[in-house]
């Protein structure tokens, strides 16, 4: 703050705008410009000095020395006649009640020798420290989003207490606020705070920055985040990028951090009545709207001003469609190679049985991804009978073949359907072993016989529950050589061989004596 105030004062600012802007008393700016005068930052006349400001984070004038440290204890100077002692032990990674310990000394107590490592900051010996740098944002750069728990409810219809939460979005360079009241942090409604968000200020930032809750991340890293398909899908119609922070470093997003025991300050004085999350959403909003139109205390302008002035305009247009709301889930893969999805299941390769994977679902499709790489997509099952939507080539081989557009199912329907019976009852009973032998054995048999007699040889062959090729094949030629013999008696029958004649053996009848014999009926006798 000194080095604020003589700034100003060194660019011609009167005390009084100085108090007025940086809210502290006009008797400390005065203080502060007879020091700067003391030290050359201002002249005689209140005007730039020839000695210009050390650089930051130096002070600008010395710190006056304390009385009380020009005492010392007698623990002490016994302490500091071991001081190198007691900062090598330290810097090499001694804990400090080690140190303590072995001390060769008598009569040091723990309080005083935790004091004088304190007077000297040799508590801090061996701590890292770095700059952190400061976070700045361009026009329309960054969203910066942060979740947080505003109060609990006491539900008045069911008793049950729920947890109120806040979805606060601040805009990187103007500190626009945004704030969203939501039940669940899950992916859908995730979603539709930020549509609304992006709504509200009419554009698309460059890029949103988040922490990395399973909503957004479904992998958090300190070097490349495995993000939720649902939400690439979101930044993808948007045109933005998703930027998940690493873990443990809410630092990167100290604008939004900030700004969260203010939403809460802000709704303090709505009471512990609960009306329903619509009227403490209106109240919520009506309270940011005052906030925005406040000066923050960073930028010194008010964020409303400031953004319609040089951050609206610097924003992408939102897409001219809307974006479609798909429902996530994450789930296991079941051993038969399917994954439920609203009381659905939906089939993927056997190699992802037993692994997480997360599904994507509008109203027309289903999207399966692994490890944010999208490994299959289904028709989404709209027909209350049907409970499995399962591939081809994600079923085992004998299923494959029992499928009703199989390649053996319709070469065995085109002979009959005694014939695609047996060819079925035939894959039915390897149990998980295809006997293609005997299923091509039988169909191939239309080369040589006609469909119907196949079909007929099939009947047969499951009439006497006999599985077999040979079998269809045997009955074929049975009926072949009866066909055969048929056709011989009556030829034989209709007119005698021509050139053989009839024999006159003694033991030979004739044939019409056997026809007549087998065919004649015999008559009645008398009673």
């Amino acid at each position: 703050m000194d080095r604020k105030i003589v700034e100003q004062l060194m660019g011609g600012a009167s005390v009084k705008r100085i108090a007025s802007s940086l809210h502290v008393s006009k008797r400390r700016v005065r203080g502060l410009r007879e020091q700067a005068k003391e030290h050359g930052y201002l002249n005689a006349l209140g005007a730039k000095g020839s000695v210009s400001l050390p650089p930051y984070p130096e002070a600008l004038f010395p710190e006056p020395a304390d009385g009380r440290a020009l005492r010392l204890s007698e623990s002490h100077q016994k302490l500091h006649l071991h001081h190198d002692w007691i900062q090598e032990r330290l810097g090499v990674g001694w804990h400090a009640v080690t140190v303590f310990e072995e001390l060769p000394l008598a009569g040091i107590t723990r309080s005083s020798f935790y004091r004088y490592l304190d007077r000297y900051q040799l508590n801090r010996v061996g701590e890292c420290f770095r700059v952190v740098p400061e976070i700045r944002h361009q026009p329309g750069e960054a969203l910066i989003l942060d979740w947080g728990k505003l109060r609990v409810v006491l539900d008045p219809v069911t008793g049950r207490r729920k947890t109120l939460w806040m979805f606060v979005g601040v805009l990187g360079f103007s500190r626009y606020l945004m704030a969203r009241l939501v039940w669940t942090m899950d992916v859908e409604t995730t979603l539709m705070v930020l549509e609304s968000m992006l709504r509200e200020i009419a554009g698309v930032p460059t890029k949103i920055t988040i922490d990395n809750p399973k909503c957004i991340a479904l992998e958090a890293s300190l070097y490349e985040p495995l993000l939720n398909p649902a939400a690439e899908r979101f930044a993808a119609h948007y045109g933005l990028v998703i930027e998940a922070l690493p873990p443990a470093d809410p630092q990167k997003k100290g604008k939004v951090e900030r700004q969260m025991p203010y939403v809460r300050r802000l709704y303090e004085a709505h009471g512990e009545a609960w009306l329903g999350l619509e009227e403490s959403q209106h109240y919520l909003d009506r309270k940011v709207v005052l906030a925005n139109d406040r000066r923050h205390g960073t930028t010194l302008r008010r964020p409303q001003e400031l953004f319609a002035q040089e951050e609206a305009g610097r924003l992408k247009s939102l897409p001219a469609t809307a974006y479609e709301m798909e429902t996530f889930h994450e789930g296991l893969v079941r051993q038969d190679g399917h994954i439920r999805f609203h009381n659905k299941y939906y089939s993927t390769d056997e190699h992802y049985i037993g692994k997480t994977v997360a599904i994507l679902g509008n109203v027309t499709r289903v999207a399966i991804y692994h490890q944010g790489r999208l490994i299959e997509t289904h028709p989404r099952i709209t027909d209350p009978t049907q409970s499995k939507s399962t591939k081809p080539q994600h079923l085992k081989p004998w299923e494959r073949a029992m499928e009703d557009h199989s390649l053996y199912r319709s070469r065995a329907a085109t002979l009959g359907p005694s014939a695609e019976a047996l060819v079925m009852a035939i894959i039915k009973q390897g149990q998980g072993f295809i006997d293609t032998r005997k299923v091509w054995g039988i169909l191939s048999l239309d080369k040589k016989y006609p469909a119907e007699h196949i079909n007929e040889a099939c009947r047969q062959a499951l009439e006497v529950h006999s599985l077999s090729y040979r079998m269809v094949r045997r009955f074929l030629e049975l009926r072949a050589v009866s066909e055969k013999s048929s056709g011989q008696r009556a030829l034989l029958g209709a007119r005698p061989r021509a050139g053989i004649p009839p024999s006159t053996h003694r033991f030979v009848r004739p044939l019409a004596v056997y026809e007549k014999a087998c065919w004649s009926v015999p008559e009645a006798g008398p009673a």
